[in-house]
């Protein structure tokens, strides 16, 4: 089975200050250190995600954090109770906190309508370094993983092909979580902290703390 690659991306100086005027006109404080307690995760989307997917996304997210996914190959573990708002809603208005994790959702974040589209390359999710400091952005490439998810997507109803993808996306943004908070492009041996994730691990649902990773041969 091929391996999915997530990956971080070098941005220019000048791109810093497009950057921080977003986070900023967020009306948060903005700091890296994403370990400390107030942690806030504002999720924006694009209008054509389909809202049925924010409900199931939530619970995934909270049960890998719950679980301990957020743990990185030196034993630092996030927040495992951050505020997780939708930014696109009036309730993330107005929210202060000291540590911010903005995540944008790029394209559709369903699996059926991106069937007959040609294959995609490139990496699921990344985040922006400027200057050497990894910035609390993280994008994440739908449909790229609509495409990854669609060989095991057959037979599945619409709640199973959506709970699917909440699952990707939970994994692809603790992954980036990572290197945010740990300020690390480092990437471990086991679980969501490896650099490549099987369509298998994407998909794992939190075994008894632990990441339910496939075993290939």
């Amino acid at each position: 089975m091929n391996l999915l690659r997530l990956q971080y991306r070098e941005i220019p100086r000048a791109g810093a200050g497009i950057l921080f005027a977003l986070l900023l006109s967020l009306g948060l404080t903005v700091r890296l250190h994403a370990q400390q307690p107030g942690t806030a995760i504002v999720f924006y989307t694009q209008p054509r995600v389909n809202p049925q997917l924010w409900p199931d996304l939530l619970q995934s997210l909270r049960e890998d954090l719950a679980a301990g996914e957020g743990a990185s190959p030196n034993g630092f573990v996030l927040d495992r109770n951050p505020a997780i708002l939708l930014g696109n809603n009036d309730a993330a208005v107005g929210i202060h906190s000291t540590q911010l994790i903005v995540v944008r959702l790029l394209g559709r974040c369903d699996v059926l309508p991106q069937s007959d589209r040609p294959s995609l390359k490139g990496p699921l999710g990344w985040v922006p370094l400027v200057s050497g400091a990894i910035q609390p952005l993280i994008s994440v490439d739908c449909n790229r993983i609509a495409q990854v998810l669609r060989p095991i997507s057959a037979g599945l109803n619409s709640y199973e092909r959506r709970h699917e993808m909440a699952q990707a996306i939970a994994h692809v943004v603790i992954h980036e979580w990572i290197h945010i908070a740990t300020q690390s492009s480092a990437h471990g041996r086991n679980g969501i902290t490896k650099q490549f994730l099987s369509v298998d691990e994407l998909t794992a649902e939190p075994t008894n703390g632990k990441l339910a990773i496939a075993i290939h041969e």
